[in-house]
């Protein structure tokens, strides 16, 4: 809704205000802003000669599993023996709080082969995850230095941590097989449309010992397989001795782009058979996640089941046939109830506000923000469920002078947050801060699910026209800002360790909570 050019003015007038205090208060705290920290270290009892070669640190953008990582920024200077400090800075109006971002090391002589390489991954920024960061490198196999002066290697090994930082996202299947005295259990995580990204095996092959194995995929193709087992080596002329193996092969639209091998300790090249035999391996595990999607896809949907959707989101859904209803359990919402509804195939429950339809164990989430496609996993981490055993405190007791917080005057600035809650943009919105303004106005910034900010001015009484406006710059901060949120009963409390919550009630009524960011505030 359009508010008059003036009293917008005003608003704009007093977040200036407030901004150029924030800055002003906080200048002493630039110089720690909008940078990467950490320390770059191995264990290999090795010694570095002098400007022999270089430290290579990059964040990444890893938030699509099927496609490329992204270089937000990247550092090079002369490597050391370890710790090696290093400061990367970062351009903060290129992260997306939606996304996920790594931290990729590496060190490489001055003709550009590679020595050394993290081989996983080390999120940072969003998500709950730090911006400082110990790194471990290992020593990088034969074969390793032609494949990082053509930069294989180095895009394979940004696949791979695109990957394992979005582990938590994908559909996850589990299974098992056996064949003779060997047997094997196995997790596949698969994108909402089945498509394969990650396989891991751990195979007990009875008295020849074990073997865990992982697959790496894009795209549908194999991107890396690793082997590490321990074997009893039955036939030849050690038979009967302790065989310890790893294999590390990379490949490039399927086909070997190099890759190395260990054999009690002692570096080796990777032979043909077992490129043949590793490409064998990953058919036939491709196999088995297509007849466990098969399996999946004709089982009905019944009791309490774990959905995880492409939009990142994740909740539990209760389907009662007996009732005619499903419940839905979101992160921190109070459980939403949906009625069931008549369907040529499948299956549909709504209300008037939400709906999840679908057949077999897919499903479309429908919200205020859209739709969204969802699936069944078998499993699900860091759910915490409505309305969480909190600390109860009452709206009137956040009145007294000693609250320092915005949260002293909610109780008559709660007409113009519900007001602005009602036409927030997003979904799962929460207040930031809220503040009187002159002429009977209240100001609000909200936060979304998505990360999106926004102001908004409404009357004092919650009557009349309200106006929203995206808040544009990640540094556009009010005093005080975030130190603690309002989340309506009908949203979701914020997750992550930094984090403690009260449940806010008004006469017993409960209204909401109150989350103190006890890692800012």
């Amino acid at each position: 809704m359009k508010l008059s050019s003036w009293i917008w003015g005003r608003l704009q007038t007093v977040l200036m205000i407030g901004l150029l205090v924030l800055v002003t208060g906080c200048a002493g705290l630039q110089s720690n802003q909008d940078r990467v920290t950490g320390t770059v270290v191995f264990r290999e009892r090795i010694a570095l000669a002098p400007n022999s070669a270089n430290l290579v640190v990059r964040l990444l953008d890893v938030s699509k599993a099927d496609a490329p990582s992204t270089e937000i920024a990247s550092i090079t200077h002369p490597a050391t023996n370890p710790p090696m400090v290093f400061i990367l800075p970062y351009d903060a109006k290129q992260i997306d709080p939606r996304h996920r971002y790594v931290i990729e090391a590496k060190i490489v002589t001055k003709n550009g082969d590679l020595l050394f390489r993290n081989d996983q991954a080390y999120p940072v920024l969003t998500n709950d995850a730090p911006d400082d960061v110990e790194v471990m490198v290992k020593r990088a196999g034969p074969g390793s230095a032609a494949a990082a002066r053509n930069g294989g290697s180095s895009d394979v090994e940004r696949d791979v941590a695109a990957i394992e930082a979005r582990l938590p996202d994908l559909r996850m299947i589990p299974g098992s097989y056996s064949a003779g005295d060997s047997k094997a259990t196995f997790k596949a995580y698969v994108t909402t449309d089945g498509q394969p990204v990650y396989v891991e095996e751990h195979r007990d092959l009875g008295d020849y010992g074990k073997s865990d194995v992982k697959f790496y995929y894009r795209n549908g193709k194999l991107l890396r397989f690793v082997e590490d087992a321990n074997r009893t080596n039955f036939g030849g002329a050690s038979d009967g001795d302790a065989l310890n193996f790893t294999l590390n092969l990379d490949f490039a639209m399927g086909r070997f782009a190099g890759g190395s091998k260990t054999v009690n300790g002692v570096p080796g090249t990777p032979d043909e058979h077992e490129v043949s035999g590793a490409m064998a391996q990953s058919k036939v595990a491709l196999s088995r996640i297509e007849a466990a999607l098969g399996e999946a896809a004709m089982a009905p949907v019944t009791g309490r089941q774990t959905f995880v959707c492409e939009d990142k989101s994740r909740f539990y859904a209760t389907f009662e046939g007996r009732k005619g209803e499903a419940v839905i359990e979101f992160l921190g919402r109070e459980p939403l109830v949906l009625n069931i509804k008549r369907t040529g195939s499948g299956y549909e429950y709504a209300n008037e506000m939400y709906s999840i339809r679908g057949k077999g164990q897919e499903a479309i989430w429908t919200g205020p923000s859209g739709s969204t496609k969802c699936a069944v996993s078998a499993e699900i981490t860091g759910l915490a469920l409505a309305p969480g055993d909190f600390p109860v405190v009452d709206i009137t007791e956040l009145e007294k002078p000693e609250n320092p917080e915005w949260t002293r005057f909610i109780n008559e600035l709660m007409p113009a947050i519900n007001s602005c809650l009602a036409v927030s943009s997003g979904d799962l919105t929460s207040v930031l801060k809220a503040w009187p303004l002159n002429h009977g106005m209240v100001g609000v910034r909200t936060i979304n699910s998505n990360g999106g900010r926004y102001d908004c001015l409404a009357p004092t009484d919650g009557l009349g026209e309200v106006h929203t406006e995206l808040v544009e710059a990640n540094t556009n901060r009010l005093p005080g800002e975030g130190n603690v949120r309002f989340t309506p009963a009908s949203g979701a409390y914020p997750g992550g360790e930094c984090f403690s919550h009260q449940r806010l009630e008004h006469n017993g009524i409960f209204i909401g909570w109150l989350s103190r960011n006890n890692c800012t505030s």
